[in-house]
Formats: structure tokens, C-alpha cells, sequence
């Protein structure tokens, strides 16, 4: 073959070595964006948050648990990170296409400082709230409800259960069978205070007294200046047990007796547009 044809064929495979990695580059960019716009959570006509808090409401995802994995569990709705559920709901604020929160619950509770921080988020959006609680909504599970404008609930639902507790299984006489011996090696008087190999002291109950008590007066203050009622009125019904929705709307600790459909309902009057729940 001449120089002239080689020099030739050699543009030809240039040009087609081009043309193919070009085909190849929009080929894989219409792929790559057509698996972005798949995980999406939300289409174009979503503009109602769903926000959930399912299981047992703990401050950070618990790696042995299922809410190590991305907040929300591997499939077992066991806990609900605090940290994961006010991520949402900032998320949701900044969102224009977002119009309104529904907070969905089915929880019965859990750490205290989760329950009041969800609260506090709930509160501080800018955007209608409403909170529908399932099966159950108890401890802080129902403190982190009440920060949002309006509660629904079922008849039958669980809520409330307004009390905090610390409780622990002492063993020290199954160690004494089993012929252990506790040995203390602290420094400072109460480092060991709820170990349960240690006998328990006078001195140390009242410690865990004394601080469940205040996060107990807390939990009142708080549902009381979140739910517009008296201090007074809420500590009349905080003994730690959990009432049926009727019992809850009757004490003004919900705004209405439903389903999620006339929670759904509520937001799209309030919204102006039909509910589409972003998932």
C-alpha cells in the first residue's frame, strides 16, 4: 500500500475510533442519567414529606442495630434515630416543592433527648406539621410528636404514657450463688453507682431519683407549652401509664380522633392540592 493510502486509512481509523468513543460517552451518560433520576426519592408532583418514626427512637443509629443503615433499619423497623428524622425535616424545609410535614409514628418511645429534639425540629419548620400516630405513639415517642401543629390519631391508638424510668436487674445475690465476688475499684463515690453486681445505696436511689425527676417535670413542661395546656392539667395524667385516642383527645393531648387518610386529608385543605407523599 502507498504512504498516501496508509496515511489515509490511518484518518478513517481516527475518525471511526472517534465516533465510537463519542457514541460510547452518550450512550453511558444516558444510562448514568437515566439510574440518577431512578433513585430520586421524590418525582416532580411530591410535595408532602413523609418522615417516620418507627421502633424505638435512640439520639444516633446504634451500629448492632437496625438503624445503623442509613437511620432507618435493614428492613426491621426496630429504632428511629433522632439525628436521621431532624436531617428529614431540615431537608424538607428547604425544599420549595415541599408544602407540609407528615410525621408518621408507630413508636413506643425511647430516649428522652431524641423525643425532645425531634420535637424541637418539628416545631421550628416553617411548614404545616401533622403528626399521625398508629398503633402507638408513648413515652418519647409522643414528646416527639407533640411538636408538630396538629396530632391525629386512632381510637384505639396507644399514646402518651408521660413518665420517665432508670430500672435495672440487681444481681448481686446470683453472684453470691454462682460464688462471684464483686470488687470496687473506683475513684469518686458514685462511678459505679447502677452497676448491677453492686448492691444498690440509699445514697445512690436517690441520685437516680433526683434526675429522673427532672427529666420527668421536663417531659410535663414541654407537652404542656406544645400542647397549650397547664402544667397543671398534664401532671394530673403523667403517671407513666399509656391511654387509648379517645381518653387522649378528651385531655387535649391530640387535635383529632382518624385514619392517616383524614390526616391526608387535613394537609391537602391546608395545602390547597392533593397529597403526594414523598417516600
Amino acid at each position: 500500500m502507498s504512504p498516501a493510502r496508509l496515511q489515509k486509512a490511518k484518518d478513517i481509523l481516527v475518525v471511526v475510533i472517534f465516533a465510537c468513543v463519542a457514541i460510547e460517552l452518550v450512550i453511558g451518560g444516558g444510562i448514568a442519567l437515566a439510574w440518577w433520576g431512578a433513585q430520586q426519592p421524590s418525582g416532580p408532583s411530591c410535595n408532602v414529606a413523609a418522615v417516620k418514626l418507627y421502633g424505638t427512637v435512640v439520639y444516633y443509629p446504634n451500629e448492632n442495630s437496625g438503624a445503623a443503615a442509613g437511620g432507618r433499619g435493614n428492613g426491621s423497623l426496630d429504632q428511629t434515630a433522632a439525628e436521621t428524622i431532624r436531617q428529614e425535616i431540615e431537608s424538607a424545609d428547604a425544599n420549595p416543592n415541599i408544602k407540609a410535614i407528615l410525621f408518621q409514628v408507630d413508636s413506643p418511645g425511647g430516649d428522652p433527648v431524641a423525643g425532645e429534639e425531634i420535637a424541637d425540629a418539628l416545631k421550628r419548620s416553617p411548614k404545616p406539621t401533622v403528626a399521625f400516630i398508629a398503633d402507638q405513639g408513648t413515652s418519647a415517642a409522643y414528646w416527639a410528636a407533640t411538636g408538630a401543629q396538629t396530632i391525629f390519631a386512632s381510637a384505639d391508638s396507644a399514646l402518651a404514657d408521660i413518665g420517665v424510668t432508670q430500672s435495672y436487674l440487681q444481681q448481686t445475690q446470683q453472684d453470691t450463688n454462682n460464688g462471684l465476688q464483686f470488687i470496687p475499684l473506683t475513684a469518686g463515690k458514685y462511678k459505679d453507682m447502677g452497676n448491677p453486681d453492686a448492691p444498690i445505696t440509699p445514697a445512690e436511689v436517690a441520685l437516680f431519683q433526683r434526675d429522673l425527676n427532672i427529666t420527668y417535670h421536663n417531659f410535663i413542661d414541654q407537652v404542656a407549652a406544645n400542647r397549650n395546656l397547664t402544667v397543671a392539667s398534664v401532671t394530673a395524667i403523667a403517671d407513666g401509664s399509656s391511654m387509648e385516642g379517645q381518653m387522649a383527645f378528651q385531655d387535649g393531648l391530640i387535635d383529632h380522633i382518624g385514619s392517616i387518610y383524614d390526616a391526608e386529608n387535613f394537609i391537602q385543605d391546608k395545602i390547597g392540592a392533593p397529597v403526594t407523599l414523598c417516600e
